[in-house]
């Protein structure tokens, strides 16, 4: 039961996402980790 509710959570977490910025979570989270490594290389 637990597994479904998680499911459910992520997918309206992905739903809100894909409404709000345009991309699902998988992109999002890659374009989050891509500014933080730019930001840590340009504090070098």
């Amino acid at each position: 039961m637990g597994t479904i509710i998680g499911f459910v959570i992520l997918a309206a977490i992905d739903w809100y996402l894909v409404r709000k910025t345009g991309l699902h979570i998988h992109q999002w989270v890659s374009r989050k980790y891509e500014e933080y490594l730019q930001g840590k290389e340009n504090n070098k």
